[in-house]
């Protein structure tokens, strides 16, 4: 009787240690296996999380439309748990249309292998502009799958500090159509005395066979006064920036105000800078 109670007593213990040593062996597994213990809560709102395989040319993985309402002052890309059998180098960018404007390379952060983590941050303002017009699109190693997610902190991006852009009169997303565009009117000039020179600048054209003009004037019967053709169907280019030094062509401007006309239905960001 005894040797049968030490028997049960016995087995009790061992079932006991085996039930707690599978439960340790449980939470080390998952502890060890996690590739994404980063602390996402500094990177602000997630919008986006899906498995992606990539291909070398960019995909949209967001629709402009997710985009459009938001007040974004940072846009983050994360990539991680990459599952890639091949010999070529990991490589992961982000873009803001499929011809690659914007481009922002995901740089490695930290982990090995397939925990790697890879983050691009994005805060310059007309990218910013740029990625909610059109959506934000991926593209990397190809036939490599990761685990994708896109966050967002709310408030007003910045300009980016480039010595050569002068200060920002305007910042707009537009869609051509068949009348001029107002991007700078008459009054935003009349309050600054000196200026040596504007610029104009059109980034992220949504087709690179298309034509853009400006002008000093709305008048539809006055086709002379301030148009300069910035922009020829022939140009293979989703930018082009026109500047302005002669003094009496600033005058001009500063006079009617900046419009713009373009081939209908294109999209694009529109810059106008002056110094």
């Amino acid at each position: 009787m005894k040797f049968i109670k030490k028997n049960i007593l016995t087995a009790v213990f061992f079932s006991a240690f085996a039930i707690l040593l599978g439960g340790a062996l449980i939470s080390c597994s998952n502890g060890s296996s996690s590739s994404d213990d980063d602390d996402e809560s500094s990177y602000g709102t997630k919008i986006y999380s899906e498995s992606v395989t990539f291909s070398e040319t960019p995909e949209q993985i967001v629709p402009a439309e997710t985009l459009a309402d938001l007040s974004i002052k940072s846009l983050t890309i994360k990539v991680i748990n990459v599952n890639y059998s091949g010999s070529d180098d990991w490589w992961f960018t982000a873009c803001s249309n499929s011809t690659w404007s914007n481009k922002a390379e995901l740089e490695w952060q930290s982990g090995e292998s397939s925990s790697a983590l890879y983050l691009a941050t994005i805060t310059d303002a007309t990218a910013i502009a740029a990625y909610k017009t059109n959506g934000i699109y991926i593209a990397g190693t190809a036939s490599a799958t990761a685990s994708v997610s896109v966050f967002y902190v709310e408030g007003e991006a910045e300009e980016s500090d480039d010595s050569g852009s002068g200060k920002t009169l305007s910042n707009k997303n537009i869609t051509f159509t068949s009348d001029r565009i107002e991007v700078v009117s008459s009054e935003n000039f009349s309050s600054i005395e000196t200026i040596t020179s504007v610029k104009i600048k059109v980034t992220n054209l949504s087709d690179t066979d298309c034509w853009i003009t400006l002008y000093a004037t709305n008048a539809t019967d006055d086709w002379n006064t301030g148009k300069y053709e910035m922009k020829s169907t022939d140009w293979s280019t989703t930018e082009t920036t026109y500047e302005i030094t002669e003094a009496e062509t600033i005058k001009t401007y500063k006079n009617g105000g900046i419009y713009i006309q373009g081939t209908s239905d294109v999209t694009c960001t529109v810059t106008v800078s002056y110094e």
